[in-house]
C-alpha cells in the first residue's frame, strides 16, 4: 500500500485509463499511485483490461476495457473501449482524467471535444526493440506532441533523466513536466536478518527477462565468481524472451533459480533472504530514463546493489560499498572483484545503511505529492 500523499484541499473525480493490468510486472506504480489518490481524498474510477472482480478489495470503482489478444492492437482496442465508457458515462461527472500515452493517439482527440482536463502519464517510452516497439515511438512522439500544443495539460514522467529527454524533443515548459519516480511498499519489502555471505553469496534479478535488458550476463558473473572459489546463488524472477533459455540453464547447474512472475508479497519474501540485488540493464536511450521498481524494492529488502552505471540506475547520495555501480564492459571483472572482498561485517552494515535510504528517500509518498501537486496546479489555473 502506498503511503498517503498530501491532501490538496479539493476532492476531485479523476478517472485514469491505464493499458497496465493488476498482473504486469509494473502494476505496482499504478497500484500504489491509485491508493494514493484515494488517500488524499479524490475519487478514482479505474479503466483497465483488469476483469473488475480483481479490483473488488480496493477502493476505487473499477470498469472493464476490452483487449484484443492480436499484438500490436493491443492498446488501440482498449482506447476504443474505453470511447465507448466515456460516450455513455455522465454522473457523476469526470474533473480530471489520466490517460497513458498508449492510448493517447485515440483517446485524447475525442476527449478534447467533449473538454476533459488531462494528465499524460509515461512511466516509460518504448522499451520493445522489435519493428513493432519501433512504431511505437511514433505513438509516443504524438502523445508528447499533445502536452507541448496543451491538449493535453500536463505529462508526468519517472525520472530528471526523463523529463531532460522530453524537454529536449519538444517544447514543453518545465513546470508542464512532472517527476513520479518508482517507490517502494517498505512495510511489504522489509529487511530481515540474512544467511552468511561468507558461506554463500544469494543474487537476485526481478523484472523481464529479456535478452535486451543484459539478464544473460547474469549466469556469467555467477560462474566467473564460482572459478574464484566463491559459493554463489542466483535467483530470477519474472518472464520474457529468454525465461526458457535461462530455465533451461537452471536445470544443469543447481547454482541457478528461475521462477515466473509472482505477486508482490512472494517477492518480497524472496528478497528478504537475498544479499545482492543486480541491475544489468545496459545504458541505452530507455534504460538511462528510467526509474526501475527493482532498485527501491531491492534497498527497502536491506540488499546491497550491483549494476550498470547510468542514469537510469544512479541514485543521489549513495556510496559504492553498499551501491555499486560500473561500467557495462567493466562488469564482470569489477563485479567479481567487489563480491570478492564482501564479508558478514561489511554486509551487515551495508545492508542497514541501505534500508534506511529505502524508508527516507525511496516510498510512494514524494511521487504521490507531486501527482497532488500537478492536480492542484491545475485547479488553480481553472
Amino acid at each position: 500500500m502506498a503511503n498517503p500523499g498530501d491532501n490538496t484541499g479539493v476532492q476531485l473525480n479523476i478517472c485514469w485509463v491505464t493499458v497496465r493490468k493488476v498482473s504486469d510486472l509494473c502494476s505496482t506504480t499504478t497500484l500504489s499511485l491509485a491508493q494514493g489518490l484515494i488517500q488524499s481524498g479524490h475519487n478514482l474510477t479505474l479503466l483497465n483490461p483488469d476483469l473488475s472482480h480483481v479490483h473488488e478489495n480496493y477502493s476505487w470503482t473499477h470498469h472493464n476495457l476490452k483487449q484484443t489478444h492480436r499484438k500490436g492492437f493491443q492498446a488501440s482496442s482498449v482506447a476504443k473501449s474505453a470511447k465507448d465508457w466515456f460516450s455513455v458515462h455522465h454522473k457523476p461527472p469526470i474533473d480530471l482524467v489520466l490517460v497513458d500515452w498508449q492510448l493517447a493517439n485515440i483517446l485524447v482527440p475525442f476527449l478534447q471535444k467533449k473538454n476533459y482536463q488531462m494528465i499524460l502519464m509515461d512511466r516509460s517510452p518504448p522499451a520493445d526493440v522489435s519493428l513493432l516497439g519501433k512504431l511505437q515511438w511514433r505513438n509516443w512522439k504524438m502523445a508528447w506532441k499533445y502536452v507541448m500544443r496543451g491538449t493535453v495539460a500536463k505529462g508526468c514522467v519517472v525520472s530528471k533523466a526523463h523529463s531532460d529527454y522530453i524537454q529536449q524533443q519538444f517544447t514543453i515548459a518545465s513546470d508542464c513536466i512532472h517527476i513520479l519516480p518508482a517507490g517502494v511498499d517498505s512495510i511489504l519489502f522489509k529487511s530481515q536478518r540474512k544467511p552468511s555471505i561468507e558461506n554463500e553469496v544469494r543474487l537476485v534479478y526481478h523484472g523481464r527477462l529479456d535478452r535486451h535488458r543484459g539478464v544473460l550476463a547474469l549466469p556469467m558473473l555467477v560462474q566467473k565468481l564460482q572459478n574464484e572459489g566463491i559459493k554463489t546463488e542466483l535467483t530470477l524472477i519474472g518472464e520474457g524472451d529468454v525465461f526458457e533459455t535461462l530455465k533451461q540453464i537452471s536445470e544443469m547447474k543447481s547454482w541457478l533459480k528461475v521462477h515466473p512472475k509472482m505477486e508482490q508479497e512472494g517477492l518480497a519474501e524472496i528478497l528478504s533472504m537475498q544479499h545482492i540485488g543486480l541491475l544489468p540493464m545496459p545504458e541505452s536511450k530507455v534504460w538511462s530514463l528510467a526509474s526501475p521498481l527493482k532498485r527501491s524494492e531491492y534497498l527497502s529488502a536491506g540488499l546491497l546493489v550491483f549494476g550498470v552505471k547510468h542514469n537510469g540506475h544512479v541514485l543521489e547520495n549513495t556510496d559504492s560499498s553498499w551501491y555499486h555501480l560500473v561500467d557495462e564492459q567493466d562488469f564482470h571483472e569489477l563485479g567479481v572483484k567487489w563480491i570478492k572482498f564482501l564479508n558478514d561485517s561489511k554486509f551487515e552494515k551495508g545492508s542497514k545503511i541501505a534500508r534506511v535510504y529505502a524508508t527516507e528517500n525511496c516510498t510512494w509518498k514524494e511521487s504521490i505529492d507531486e501527482l497532488n501537486h500537478a492536480i492542484q496546479s491545475l485547479q488553480k489555473s481553472s
